[in-house]
């Protein structure tokens, strides 16, 4: 029997590790499935600890533990300096370790998709691969979202959980869906890892297969799941734990305590064509397309400054066979011309690592206090957005220019009242530029209650859903523009109406870190006073590490009244 002295001699190191084995938090687990605990009611880590240790030193539980947890097993054997238990009398788990290597563990991040309710803050999973890459797996957490019911689908994920799946599949096959299915860019980061951590990850993959574990958007996700695994090698990161993760933190928390030992990126097909195509013009890549519409020959490129278009003609090839713009046999041979050509290209390396880098990114949670300063009266702000970002971020390292947020919740507070001046349930943004040959569209859409901007309107307290769809253009690097048609559909105690609005914008990256933030929107019916309303807005953001300064005026009026007014935002992001 395990004495109570037994735990205390563990090292801090090794109390950790052992949270992260059973997935505790603050002496609490994570995981209250029945069947990957074994202390019953009692539910802390030390009687986890000796319930495990009982079990595996019974010579007669002992064969059936090895199977149902093998990372345990793994681990609690080097604590007592004993051999490696072996696993062969496990059928299932046999199996899995023969068809699931893990020479090599890479922490894998798929980029946001901002149109998905479940991946609009990306997706972070683990891959395991053998030595040679040619078998390679997927291990990933997540619950499904269907339909379209926000409100729905928030409470499920916030207060009542929703069922999650944890599943091993091929690595290709899911690298595909992401980036084929789905447009988005993967990011692999192989870590630095000892055969004794690889082991213990793998084999403690095993024990969470088939285990009740609920989905919670802010506490149990992808990321803390994956953060929790990922601390069995470094137990240091689940001082995290606490924290309202994203995929993006683990990213930076794994980079920032160096744990990366290489970097790859997988780029979507609509990336590369808008990125290796950056440095032509409409006429070029028209061309380009016409020539692989038709098999026209292509010119031959030999210079190191035409690595760029060589790799464009690749992916414009791609995209054209993708989007079913040619047929097979066209697209073999345009694929067999272009290939001719790579042989002037041997020598370089074209590396994306750094390019558009997430690790690069703001942190993905921010608090400001501000104030709006009116004619009339002068408010102060405070605002909490706990996912993810806005437009007047820095979104240089960012897919578009884009607005993420989740439940931000604004509160005011005037000479005489505390109030609640916005609260955003969902609410999205995204513009990138049209490209010449394959197109995109920019838009927005939200989902919030709000009190209303005017003090000329005694009554505009509304719940509020508006969505946009237009194009964006980018004339030169750092700058872009952009055009939205839409309607917003507003309700309170007086009715519901409709209020179609119309939306001009630029974004501007000048010097010392700083980017201007231009808006012009016209809005008919905003306050179902069947009047139209024109909002001017010019913001200049001053990025500082982690904090930003936002220094801004605004105008709206017609003819029945005019309100301008000043901005002064403090954020910080964590």
């Amino acid at each position: 029997m395990a004495k109570e002295s037994q735990l205390p001699s563990l090292s801090a190191t090794e109390r950790a590790q052992l949270a992260a084995l059973f997935h505790f938090q603050n002496g609490k687990p994570k995981i209250t499935d029945p069947a990957f605990l074994l202390s019953g009611s009692e539910r802390d880590l030390q009687a986890e600890f000796e319930s495990n240790l009982n079990v595996y030193m019974n010579m007669e539980q002992r064969a059936d533990y090895l199977c149902r947890f093998p990372a345990r097993s793994l681990w609690i054997s080097r604590l007592l300096g004993e051999e490696v238990p072996g696993f062969e009398h496990c059928e299932e788990l046999y199996e899995y370790i023969q068809r699931v290597p893990a020479d090599d563990i890479s922490l894998v991040y798929a980029s946001e998709n901002l149109l998905s309710p479940s991946s609009f803050m990306g997706h972070s999973f683990i891959k395991m691969k053998d030595q040679e890459d040619r078998r390679a797996h997927a291990v990933s957490y997540f619950t499904e979202v269907e339909g379209f019911n926000l409100p729905a689908i928030m409470f499920e994920a916030l207060v009542t959980g929703k069922e999650g799946y944890f599943i091993v599949s091929p690595y290709e096959e899911a690298k595909r869906y992401y980036k084929d299915i789905e447009g988005r860019n993967v990011y692999e980061y192989s870590l630095a890892l000892n055969d004794f951590d690889r082991e213990l990850i793998r084999l403690h993959l095993w024990e969470l297969k088939d285990k009740q574990i609920d989905y919670y958007f802010h506490t149990n996700n992808c990321a803390t799941l994956t953060l929790d695994i990922l601390a069995l090698a470094k137990p240091v990161l689940l001082q995290h734990g606490e924290e309202w993760l994203s995929p993006l933190d683990v990213v930076k928390y794994v980079n920032d305590h160096g744990m990366v030992e290489k970097v790859s990126i997988s780029p979507s097909l609509g990336w590369k064509v808008r990125a290796f195509g950056e440095g032509l013009d409409y006429q070029e890549k028209e061309a380009l397309r016409q020539k692989l519409v038709d098999h026209g020959r292509l010119e031959p490129l030999s210079s190191v400054e035409d690595l760029l278009q060589h790799e464009y003609r690749h992916a414009l090839n791609d995209w054209l066979y993708f989007e079913k713009r040619i047929d097979r046999e066209l697209y073999e041979r345009n694929r067999a011309e272009i290939i001719r050509h790579d042989r002037d290209y041997q020598h370089f390396l074209l590396d994306l690592s750094d390019y558009k880098n997430p690790v690069h990114r703001a942190a993905d949670s921010q608090f400001m206090i501000g104030a709006r300063l009116r004619e009339a009266n002068a408010n102060l702000l405070v605002s909490w957005l706990p996912a993810s970002h806005l437009t007047v971020d820095d979104n240089r390292n960012a897919f578009s220019e884009s607005t993420l947020q989740v439940l931000k919740s604004t509160l005011g507070i005037d000479k005489e009242h505390l109030y609640l001046d916005e609260v955003v349930l969902y609410g999205i943004e995204s513009y990138i530029p049209r490209d010449e040959v394959i197109g995109g569209l920019s838009g927005r859409f939200r989902l919030l209650w709000e009190r209303g901007g005017y003090d000329s309107y005694s009554t505009n307290r509304r719940f509020h859903v508006d969505a946009a769809l237009g194009v964006a253009n980018s004339s030169r690097e750092g700058a872009l523009s952009y055009a939205t048609l839409g309607s917003g559909l507003s309700a309170n105690g007086h009715g519901m109406w409709l209020s179609p609005q119309f939306e001009l914008g630029s974004f501007l990256y000048l010097a010392n870190n700083s980017k201007l933030n231009l808006k012009y929107r016209m809005v008919f019916n905003e306050l179902n006073q069947g009047d139209v309303i024109n909002n001017v807005e010019v913001v200049n953001t001053y990025h500082l590490g982690s904090y930003a300064l936002d220094v801004g005026l605004s105008y709206a009026g017609n003819q029945h009244f005019s309100e301008p007014q000043a901005l002064f935002n403090i954020r910080r992001f964590y």
